[in-house]
């Protein structure tokens, strides 16, 4: 599992989609450097109100999940991939930890930038305890996207096209605009609950609205990564 994991890197590595990483972290520094110049926040609500936590985030994740295992069929390489001497459990399994490394380092990378941009600009002093209640909310944050890693590369294995792929990810943005529009609906789409998480209870004060999102989330998440699994074990990629 490790090789494989490692072949994974080593492919997005060579990749241009790294440096499309490398601009949107250089475009979360600068919001966060005008956000702590220009307004007096606390620690707290400079580092919950991102503007990557409701509209980059859940878009460039999700193409990026689904990225990892569109480029092996449009590069033509899946047939060459499937003939060492490893399951396509395995190369599943591998792939979706690949995100999850991935989506986990551009987490934590921002977060570090933010707490360096806040140390130097912001009024109220930093401490113990608001690190360690941040790194608690980052460690969930963590977990919520990835939790949105297997249907995002669900959407990855059906398309097979970095274009399709593009597209889907726009419109997940679209999904959540438009849930975010009705707050008797806005947890019904599961993009969408990382963000209000980071922003509870301020903007979801009413704790039983939780309940039936994150039931249907958990239904799409998990039948949406079930059937991502049966199509990559037992389609004849050759054939597509």
């Amino acid at each position: 599992m490790l090789t494989q994991i490692y072949m994974e890197l080593y492919k997005f590595k060579r990749s241009k989609i790294l440096w499309v990483i490398i601009a949107l972290l250089v475009i979360h520094v600068l919001w966060s450097f005008i956000q702590a110049s220009t307004r007096s926040l606390s620690w707290d609500v400079f580092l919950n109100s991102q503007y990557m936590n409701l509209w980059i985030r859940p878009s460039f994740f999700t193409f990026l999940s689904g990225y990892i295992f569109v480029r092996d069929y449009e590069e033509r390489s899946i047939g060459t991939l499937l003939t060492y001497p490893f399951s396509r459990s395995h190369w599943y399994l591998s792939k979706l930890i690949t995100a999850f490394c991935i989506i986990s380092l551009i987490i934590m990378i921002n977060f570090a930038f933010d707490l360096v941009i806040g140390i130097l600009l912001l009024g109220q002093p930093l401490t113990l305890s608001i690190v360690g209640n941040q790194l608690v909310f980052l460690i969930e944050t963590v977990l919520l996207y990835s939790a949105l890693i297997p249907l995002s590369a669900t959407l990855g294995i059906l398309l097979r096209k970095y274009v399709l792929c593009a597209v889907a990810s726009v419109f997940v943005v679209m999904i959540s605009t438009l849930f975010g529009a009705s707050p008797k609906y806005i947890t019904l789409d599961p993009w969408l609950l990382p963000y209000l998480f980071s922003h509870y209870p301020q903007n979801l004060p009413e704790i039983s609205l939780w309940t039936p999102g994150v039931y249907i989330s958990i239904i799409i998440v998990v039948s949406g990564g079930l059937l991502g699994y049966y199509r990559y074990i037992n389609t004849d990629v050759f054939n597509h």
